[in-house]
């Protein structure tokens, strides 16, 4: 029987994996567990599942540091969560209150464009929001107000270390699976898959690439967490709109699944290799970001500052808020 993990980890993670559909967990080897750490209590509650620490080394001689990255489940570790149940609030801020400052998603997709094929991925660029409000979206409400940049949703440094480290030659296999390094995401609420109508209104209407229903509010939600965010959304089939999609079956379905899932665990290897380089290392840690929050929360006077929502921020933001005790 294997020797049961630590449940406590002290070492720096900067770098968190939320894998989605098709990504439940990452392959030991390459990737060495070293802890399990229980779903920790957040201000918004427990996270999807327990967040599982992992130790890589990557196999170039000029690399072989190392890199330590945390997993997070977001539909759990048995997928018992639709999209619109993960607790997205708690996802995010038990992976910053970790250390966690650079998020690559997974996420199962239906494809939009011809020429996005199933199995093939996508680093995308844009969110098209077709949520529906159901979801909590932001930390800062109850008291206290903060705006934050969203135009690129996405952090185009780390998108383009994603893009180019999935892109080489090798690390996407069979049928000759294509990492697109750019294209919309539209995202929905579900669990329903699209009418026929609406698929054809995203495809032409919106002209967005693929369709998923966890984009939002995790995007978000990390910006707000000052983290460098990107996804990489994996195709699986085409959207209601195809007109061969009623040939499709579920066993079709599955089986580019399974690749995809073998393809997922390939580009994780590849992006960590690459984020693991010192000349990325900025773009780890998020710099871009840092200190953003302390100028977004500063809209809301500090006499209308709630006692109860300065709890929560401070709680996730260390010393951001500490003057207006």
């Amino acid at each position: 029987m294997a020797a049961q993990l630590p449940s406590t980890y002290d070492d720096p993670v900067q770098i968190a994996i939320i894998g989605g559909t098709g990504l439940g967990s990452l392959p030991s080897p390459p990737f060495k567990p070293v802890a399990t750490l229980p779903p920790p209590s957040t201000p918004w509650g427990l996270p999807s599942s327990p967040i599982s620490i992992l130790s890589y080394t990557p196999p170039t001689a000029s690399s072989n540091n190392p890199v330590a990255i945390a997993f997070l489940a977001r539909h759990g570790l048995h997928h018992q969560l639709a999209p619109h149940e993960i607790p997205n609030q708690a996802n995010i801020a038990a992976l910053r209150k970790l250390g966690v400052r650079c998020v690559v998603a997974f996420s199962a997709v239906g494809s939009l464009k011809e020429e996005v094929k199933p199995r093939d991925f996508v680093v995308v660029d844009q969110i098209i929001d077709w949520t529906r409000g159901v979801r909590p979206w932001t930390f800062f409400e109850g008291g206290l107000v903060g705006h934050v940049g969203f135009a690129d949703p996405f952090d185009t440094k780390l998108s383009n270390v994603i893009a180019g480290a999935i892109g080489k030659p090798g690390v996407l296999e069979g049928d000759n699976a294509v990492a697109h390094p750019m294209g919309t995401v539209v995202c929905i609420e579900g669990p329903q898959f699209s009418t026929r109508a609406e698929s054809i209104f995203y495809r032409n209407g919106l002209n967005a690439s693929v369709i998923n229903m966890s984009a939002v509010p995790e995007s978000k939600l990390a910006r707000e967490a000052e983290m460098a965010y990107s996804m990489v959304c994996m195709s699986t089939d085409y959207d209601s709109w195809h007109e061969t999609n009623e040939t499709v079956s579920v066993e079709m379905v599955m089986g580019h699944m399974t690749a995809n899932s073998i393809n997922a665990r390939r580009s994780v290897e590849a992006i960590v290799v690459e984020l693991g380089k010192s000349e990325n290392a900025a773009i780890v840690q998020a710099e871009q970001w840092k200190g953003m929050i302390k100028g977004a929360g500063g809209i809301t006077k500090v006499e209308g500052r709630s006692p109860e929502a300065l709890k929560k921020l401070r709680w996730l933001f260390p010393g951001y808020f500490e003057e207006e005790k």
